[in-house]
């Protein structure tokens, strides 16, 4: 009988050195320690010791740093400028074939047409025509008197399309003792450009650059984009009555009930003896 007991005995011992050992495992909440760079006590210094300066230390950038960069901040594209509504329309037709999202953004600009040589306006229309003969006597027989409104009896000498060829009258007036002026011609003119605000595929940028757009004026630019643009949203907000997922337990663990901070109630007290 006295075998039996410690038979048993022997058998429980085993049994609970192979549960200690297959179920006991490090607690999941708990921090791992990492270990800590070796320290060289000859190697420190005072800061209030001559010499020695605070460095601020480096923090290497996250491996995903250049990805982040440009999932946050991709290049903009934009196509112009294009000079008239019928390339405008053109373009358009591409991008549309091409499915590319885009907007038209029109951009007014002052451009030189041309320059011209002339005389400040005289005191007189019998001043100015007086003066008109005298220069067709010099040999100068291009002249008139100018009819814009602020230019009463000024004398238009010449209208030049390059700067240097009206310098080059201004100069041959010059040597025949007249003392002219040149002044350059603007015009307004409108342009168009097509913006496009979305991030594209390398191949697709590839192609755009290989594109025609009808005139070598047109080029495709790329600059940032607006951050706020190109944030990513915001997440939705979480659930304050989001149900809890419900706890399996391991096998042959058991879980024991939990009673709440209190006084046990009535029904699950021990009798009085």
């Amino acid at each position: 009988m006295i075998l039996k007991w410690v038979f048993a005995a022997l058998v429980l011992a085993n049994l609970g050195l192979w549960m200690w050992a297959s179920w006991y495992r490090q607690p999941p909440g708990e921090e791992i320690r990492l270990a800590r760079a070796p320290i060289a006590p000859e190697q420190m210094r005072l800061l209030s010791e001559p010499g020695v300066k605070l460095q601020q230390r480096q923090v290497p950038p996250p491996a995903n740093a250049e990805l982040t960069a440009t999932a946050v901040a991709p290049d903009c594209l934009h196509i112009g400028p294009l000079p008239d509504m019928d390339l405008t329309t053109k373009a358009e037709a591409k991008l549309n074939d091409l499915r590319i999202a885009f907007t038209r953004r029109a951009e007014a600009t002052e451009t030189v047409s041309g320059y011209q040589v002339y005389l400040p306006p005289l005191a007189s229309r019998e001043a100015a025509e007086r003066k008109r003969q005298e220069l067709t006597r010099l040999g100068f027989k291009d002249h008139a008197l100018m009819q814009e409104p602020g230019w009463d009896n000024a004398i238009s000498l010449g209208l030049f399309a390059v700067e240097t060829n009206a310098a080059a009258r201004v100069h041959d007036l010059t040597a025949k003792g007249i003392a002219a002026n040149v002044r350059p011609l603007t015009q307004d003119r409108t342009s168009y450009w097509l913006d496009i605000s979305v991030a594209l595929p390398v191949d697709m940028v590839t192609k755009l650059h290989q594109i025609d757009w009808g005139s070598k004026d047109i080029q495709l630019q790329q600059s940032a984009c607006p951050l706020a643009a190109n944030l990513p949203p915001a997440p939705p907000p979480a659930l304050t009555n989001a149900p809890t997922a419900a706890v399996v337990p391991a096998p042959g663990v058991l879980i024991m009930p939990h009673n709440p901070v209190g006084p046990p109630s009535s029904a699950g007290r021990a009798p009085d003896l």
